[in-house]
Formats: structure tokens, sequence, C-alpha cells
């Protein structure tokens, strides 16, 4: 493996009908793949030496056992005699073998028929200590390709996986980090030098976290980018659901931008940003829990975030240095609330916050800014009374005596806690309010395009405004911060 990083379809199916059936239709995203026998039936596994000439592509032979998180259950005799028999008649370019499989006769099967060996070690319970000298004890030679692949369990994990991406042979290294933290060593493998990349049919996937082929190659560029590419992204937890890699991605793609933005779910973001240094990021965008927790790692912040107390962006000049906070949330907020409302926003108006974090924090600053009169609600009291105290706005408990004062400051209702966002899409929380059908009702939330709140605000005869509509305002702001460029609206689809 040199040169350019290839990207590997896992096949799982159980027949090699259905493999080839998933090559087919993926061919046009993927260099490479993956023949797990692990998940053939028995004859089918017996035959699957036929399969690389039926691909047409490179083949990775793997029967992977059990305790790696393979299926193989006919033990390891029969598994070895299967692997040797495969070796022997196909004519696979590289074949798995694990780190602790002393196999001198399916190395020279290998070498035999011109098949290079992956030297694997799976850690599904965690990341070790030293992921990078690990990853250098792997090869038996220096003709086999190390493979280390762990499980990612946060932002501590992944800083120190990271550094395995510049170790290996001179054929190269692969390195995988699984789960939802680990999420991003798989998009960026082409970036950090990785000599492969894994990735799975939709509900067929092969480890975790793996990504469906046309979002590798689409969404995340995986063919236009490389060691030179400067790396954005998106924290949070959860994140999976994010549309700003679409939206941002899109952006690079259509001005030719040599950049990848790429979603991290952080769960500490001391960690994040040691992350982000190795990464060398200029550029991250802040979403739910975050927005307020980050405020204080700030180097500067920008009078809106000391205005807010809360960051949904942050950004610096070179990697290295301080990181500047932004908050392109209030601006993201209104836009769309002028153009609902005929271009301004009437002082005076009168507006129930629901909830009172990072995202009610830009509201509530947004509407006080325009002279509105606003009422925040929270199910806990205190964090109600802490933020309206800050603006100088009332506040009240999300109970009924709240729902009952939301009815003088009903002209806008605006909902900005995660309730109701992917996956929990059957939270309400609200359910103790009941529209008339006069308010303007606005989620914040954009997955799912219409929440079971806005649904309801619907089938009232209220006005709505989703999430989408100020996820799009604040992320052409932030596009703008990131490349000094405007985002082209026109190359967006629909998202």
């Amino acid at each position: 493996m040199s040169g350019r990083c290839p990207l590997c379809l896992c096949l799982t199916a159980s027949s090699l009908k259905e493999d080839l059936l998933q090559v087919e239709r993926y061919r046009a995203h993927i260099d490479a793949v993956e023949l797990r026998a692990d998940f053939l039936d028995d004859p089918e596994a017996a035959a699957a030496a036929r399969f690389p000439a039926m691909a047409g592509l490179p083949c990775i032979l793997t029967v992977r056992r059990p305790v790696d998180g393979g299926h193989y259950r006919g033990g390891e005799a029969a598994r070895r005699s299967l692997l040797h028999r495969l070796l022997g008649a196909g004519r696979f370019a590289y074949v798995d073998l694990e780190s602790d499989l002393a196999a001198p006769d399916l190395e020279a099967d290998a070498s035999a028929s011109g098949c290079a060996v992956i030297r694997s070690l799976h850690d599904l319970d965690g990341t070790p200590a030293d992921p990078a000298a690990l990853l250098s004890s792997l090869p038996r030679s220096g003709r086999e390709i190390p493979k280390l692949a762990v499980h990612v369990k946060g932002m501590e994990d992944l800083a120190r996986l990271l550094p395995a991406f510049r170790c290996g042979t001179q054929r190269g290294r692969i390195v995988v980090g699984m789960g939802p933290h680990g999420f991003p060593t798989r998009v960026l493998a082409p970036v950090l030098g990785g000599s492969l990349a894994y990735c799975s049919v939709p509900g067929m996937d092969a480890a975790p976290g793996h990504v469906d082929p046309e979002a590798m190659d689409a969404t995340y560029r995986f063919h236009r980018v490389g060691p030179s590419t400067r790396i954005f992204g998106v924290i949070g937890d959860p994140i999976a659901h994010s549309l700003s890699p679409r939206i941002h991605n899109a952006g690079y793609d259509a001005l030719g931008l040599d950049a990848l933005y790429v979603p991290f779910r952080v769960d500490d973001i001391a960690a994040f940003l040691r992350v982000a240094d190795a990464l060398a990021m200029t550029g991250v965008s802040v979403t739910v829990p975050h927005k307020e927790s980050v405020v204080p790692l700030l180097d500067a912040a920008e009078p809106p975030v000391r205005r807010i107390g809360a960051c949904n962006t942050l950004v610096r000049r070179e990697a290295g240095s301080g990181w500047t906070g932004h908050n392109t949330d209030v601006e993201g907020f209104l836009a769309p609330l002028r153009r609902v409302l005929g271009g301004s926003v009437p002082p005076g108006l009168r507006a129930s916050v629901v909830g009172a974090g990072g995202a009610a924090r830009a509201v509530v600053a947004a509407l006080a800014g325009e002279k509105a009169r606003v009422l925040v609600l929270n199910r806990t009291a205190a964090r109600a009374a802490s933020l309206a105290g800050e603006f100088g706005v009332q506040w009240a408990a999300l109970d009924g005596n709240g729902f009952g004062r939301m009815a003088e400051f009903s002209d806008l209702v605006v909902q900005t806690t995660a309730a109701g966002m992917e996956p929990d899409v059957t939270l309400d929380p609200a359910t103790g309010y009941v529209f008339r059908g006069h308010e303007l009702v606005y989620d914040l939330v954009y997955k799912p395009p219409e929440t079971v709140f806005l649904k309801r605000a619907r089938e009232a005869g209220c006005r709505t405004v989703g999430g989408k509509e100020m996820l799009l305002s604040q992320a052409y702001a932030q596009f703008r911060l990131y490349t000094g460029r405007d985002f082209p609206r026109e190359a967006l689809g629909e998202i």
C-alpha cells in the first residue's frame, strides 16, 4: 500500500452473490474490498477463492475470530485450514492475520501467491497506553503492514491514538478508532497518512463506527483530501445527527478549497483542544452541551461571547496559537425570524424562551437586543432565574404555573433545548402548554425537520420556523470566519 489512501468496503453478507451485489452498488466510491469470510455460510466460504476475480478490485481476505470481533465459529484449526486453502487457490491482494498468530505456513502461502500480510491487533475494550509503540511492534517483518483497531471511549483516548498515524513500516500503517469517539480516524485517514480506511454497507457494519461508502466519498471528500488538507470540525454530544459536515464540505467542494469538516463527539473539551492541536485545526463549531463550558478555555472572546456567556465558534490564526471565541448564533437566530416577521422584530414582541443553556443565552440576548419582552422557562428554575437576571427579563419554572405565564408572552415561542432531537424524537419539552394558534413557534432543533413540539404547534394553526434555517444562517457566518470566503449558497442542495 503506497500513495493515495484506498477506501475499502467491508463485505459481511452470508453469500458471495450478495457481497458482489454490494460491490457493484458502491463500485464508484471504493478502491478495494475486504471479504469477511467469517460471515459467509460454510459452502460459500469454501468457494471464496473465486471472489477476487469476481470483484475486480484489490481484495483483503479476513477470517476474523470472535475474540477480535469476528464471527468465525469453526474453531482455530478449521479457521487456519480455511485460510490455507483460500490463499493457495485465490488471488487475494492482502490477508489479515492477527498479531498473536504464529503461522509460518500461512505467511509462506501469502508470499507464494503474491499476497501481502496485514498484521492486526483489535482491542474491543479500550485504547492502550501507548498505541504508537504497540503499532510499531506488530509487524513480524518489514514487509507486513501493521493494523491497530481500538475502542476509543473519549477524547483522551483519541488524543493518545493519533500519534500512531506516524508509525508503521515502509509498507504503511492502518489505524482505526472504533466507536463514536473514534469516528474522526476513519474520515481523516488520508489526511493523517493512513494506508487504508474501511467502510461498510449501511445496516451491515463490520465494526463499531463504520461509515457508508457514499458518505465517506461524497460528504467527507475521501478521494479529494490528503496531507495538506486543512481540518475544521464541530464538537458536541451527541453529534452524529449534525448536518454541519454536509454544509461546510459542500462549500469547500464548490470553491475548490483543500479542507475537510469533521464531527467530533466530545466528552472533555480540554482533551479535545489537545486533539485540535495535534490536527492543526484553526476553526471549530461548538454545539450542545459545550457552548458555555468552552468559554473559560478561550484565550480571547469577541464582545457577543462576553455579553452572552456562550460560544459556538472557535477560530485561531494558525495552529498552536490561542483560540478566539465567536458567537454566530445571535444573527443565525434573528435572520429567519426577521424574514418571517416582514424584515424586523417589532419592539415589545412578547416571547417565551424554553431552556436556559448556551443556545437559550444567544436567543435571549438577541431578543433583548431587539427590545422584546422575554420570559425564560426551564425545568431547573434556578437556571431560568439566573439567565433572566443577566438580561433583565422575566423567568418561570417549566411547570403548570410557568405554562400559565407563557400566555402573557406568546407572540413568539422559542424552543432551545435538545428535546425532540434525534435520537430522542418523541420528547416534547413543554407538553403542558396548549397552543392557541396565534403564536409564532420557532424550534432550534433541525433533525428531525419537524419535532413533536413543532408538529403540535402547526396542528394548532401556528406559524412555525424549523431549526434548519438558523443552522444555515449561523453556518454561513462560521464559513466566512474559517475561510474568509462567502458560502456558495447555490451549491448547497437539499439537506
